[in-house]
């Protein structure tokens, strides 16, 4: 009887976890530093589940386009506004618009793959160095 009640408590804890992680998977959790908005996403993800817009520039909005155009066609655009020097409606949306066209001009971090690639060609490089002083030196 103990096993079935904690088989119970289990499924009953994994579908509220689920179904949290469901709920947050198709919603824009926005805070923009004064005010927050929840918006519905266009598809079901993870990425940009809760996105803090107090401090981005017109590089984040670029970076983020997804979320951006969905802000814009939900009405809540001025979300956004602090990354630009406009506040008006039209105009704001033209430099989203603009920015998202022009996409993101840094360049991403590096991801741990990235790192790891390296590391390799620099350990595989030194091999090679090490090999061709071995072979000068048996000649």
């Amino acid at each position: 009887m103990k096993k079935i009640k904690w088989l119970f408590r289990l499924s009953v804890l994994a579908l509220l976890i689920g179904g949290w992680a469901l709920a947050a998977s198709v919603l824009h959790i926005v805070w923009s530093g004064d005010k927050l908005r929840v918006v519905t996403k266009e598809k079901p993800a993870i990425r940009d589940t809760y996105v803090n817009t107090a401090q981005w520039t017109a590089d984040d909005v670029a970076a983020h386009p997804l979320l951006a155009k969905r802000l814009v066609k939900t009405g809540n655009a001025e979300l956004l506004s602090k990354s630009f020097d406009s506040k008006s409606g039209d105009e704001l949306v033209a430099r989203i618009d603009e920015a998202i066209a022009r996409g993101p001009t840094t360049q991403p971090t590096p991801t741990v793959n990235d790192q790891v690639a390296d590391k390799v060609e620099q350990a595989a490089a030194k091999v090679e160095q090490v090999a061709d002083k071995v072979k000068g030196a048996v000649q």
